[in-house]
Order: structure tokens, then C-alpha cells, then sequence
């Protein structure tokens, strides 16, 4: 979620939440039992999250995060071969500050992403192939993070925000997200797109683009809140290269909770 209306009343408050997301990784490949079409291996990935804000303890807020993302190893056999996705796992580290305007909040970040994954190698001394740990420089990468917020402490806000704390590693780097704020409840429904296939070498790419429609739900029992999202994946990479992906395998799931420390 986005920084909050009600961290900015003056006093120093520390806000700390976590959060654990699951969705499936889609690898689409030459559908050897019909022509011009392509089928699909599906794996799980998964997505764990701290996220820690610092509010009036500095000229301007504070906010680091922590995402661990992993994508678990999966394999298909068809009559030509097998087809599989190589398991990674990543670490995205951010840190961003925010700045008020009156109607605008400006955010302003750092974001790195360092992703693990696994390297085979022949050994010819034992005759076996050997895997170790190796980082994917792929999937490495130092990026600028931040966007605006329009009407930051009115009921109803809305954000564009490229690589935030809390962003879907998976298919949702940009998020646009509209919140509704009524009491204890708030409501956040949000468009995600680009993705490592998409951004390419620095440079979006928005001809196809993955996009998700996601709405999110929080409820607030002060100090303690508790916050889902539950998504839908229209398209993943370079538009799942026109495989049938079925239901189950496009939908994205979200549950944290969060807890603020007021400090007088």
C-alpha cells in the first residue's frame, strides 16, 4: 500500500508490514501437436516482503523494503522433448522518500534486484553434471524507483508508482492504483504491467506489455491492519506468445498484515 494519510499528523510513527503473495510463472513453448500454436510449463512462484516506514523522524519520510521472490523449477514432457522452466530466486531491495506539493506526493527510490539461480556444469573427473550457485546478470539490475500520488491525504487517492516496496515482481512493475479510504476500510483496486521481459535493457516495452487487473482490501484495527489482493493476469511477458493459459495459472493472491508504533 501507499504511504498512509493517517502517518502524516505531525507525530513519529514507525510502520512495519509483511506480506506473502503467490501467482504462477507461465514459459510458453512450440506446441508440437499443432501448427502455429503454442503450449505452456507453469510453475509456482511465490513472493515474501518487509517493509518498514519511518514518518517525521527525518525532513521527509522513509521507507525500506525487502522482497524475497522465487520461481520454482517445473518440466513438461511432450512428444518432441521436455520443456522446462529454470527455478531462480531473487532479492529486491528498495529504498524511496516522498515529498508533498499540496495536491501531489512526489516519491523518489532506489530499487536493485540480485537474482540467484543454479549453473550445470560437466564434471569429467566423476562423469556427472555438477550445479552450483551462480547470479543471473540477466536479472540483476540497479533501477531508479518512484512516481506520484494525486490528493495524498484526501479519502480518495490516486498513484502511479514504477518499482515501489511492495510492487509485483512477477508482472507488475508499474502499478496504477486508485485508493478509497471509508473509516476502517480501504479499498485499492490497480492495473500492473512491465516486467523484467518487458522493461528489455533499461527501456519499457509497452506494444505487449503483461497486464493484471488486481484489487486489494484493508482493514484497519488500530494499531494493527490486515491487507489481501487478489489479481487476474491477462497477458504475461510478450503476451503469453498466444498460448492458451488456463484459468488458475493467471490468477495472483496477496495476504500481510501491518502493525504502526506511534512515538510521541
Amino acid at each position: 500500500m501507499l504511504w498512509s494519510a493517517s502517518l502524516s499528523a505531525g507525530h513519529r510513527a514507525v510502520d512495519i508490514s509483511a506480506a506473502w503473495s503467490a501467482a504462477r510463472a507461465v514459459e510458453t513453448y512450440p506446441d508440437p501437436d499443432f501448427v502455429g500454436e503454442n503450449d505452456y510449463v507453469s510453475s509456482t512462484a511465490q513472493q515474501a516482503r518487509l517493509l518498514v516506514r519511518f514518518e517525521n523522524f527525518f525532513p521527509t519520510p522513509l521507507q525500506i523494503a525487502y522482497q524475497g521472490f522465487s520461481v520454482a523449477s517445473a518440466s513438461q514432457v511432450r512428444r518432441t522433448g521436455t520443456y522446462s522452466i529454470q527455478g531462480y530466486y531473487s532479492s529486491f531491495i528498495q529504498a524511496a522518500t516522498a515529498i508533498d506539493t499540496g495536491v501531489l506526493r512526489w516519491h523518489f527510490g532506489l530499487a536493485a534486484l540480485m537474482t540467484f539461480a543454479q549453473r550445470s556444469s560437466y564434471d569429467e573427473t566423476s562423469g556427472t553434471t555438477v550445479s552450483s550457485p551462480a547470479i543471473d546478470t540477466r536479472l540483476s539490475q540497479a533501477y531508479p524507483s518512484g512516481g506520484l500520488t494525486l490528493f495524498p491525504k484526501a479519502p480518495i487517492r490516486v498513484s502511479m508508482l514504477f518499482l515501489n516496496g511492495d510492487a509485483n515482481l512477477l508482472y507488475g512493475w508499474l502499478r496504477i492504483q486508485v485508493e478509497f479510504e471509508t473509516g476502517r476500510h480501504t479499498f485499492f483496486p490497480s492495473v500492473e504491467l512491465l516486467n523484467h521481459s518487458s522493461f528489455g535493457k533499461g527501456l519499457p516495452n509497452f506494444v505487449q506489455p503483461p497486464g493484471a487487473f488486481v484489487f486489494g482490501y484493508a482493514i484497519k484495527f488500530e494499531p494493527i491492519r490486515f491487507f489481501s489482493r487478489l489479481g487476474f493476469v491477462l497477458n504475461s511477458t510478450q503476451g503469453f506468445n498466444s498460448a492458451r493459459v488456463n484459468f488458475v495459472d493467471r490468477l495472483l493472491f496477496e495476504f500481510g498484515v501491518g502493525y504502526t508504533w506511534g512515538i510521541d
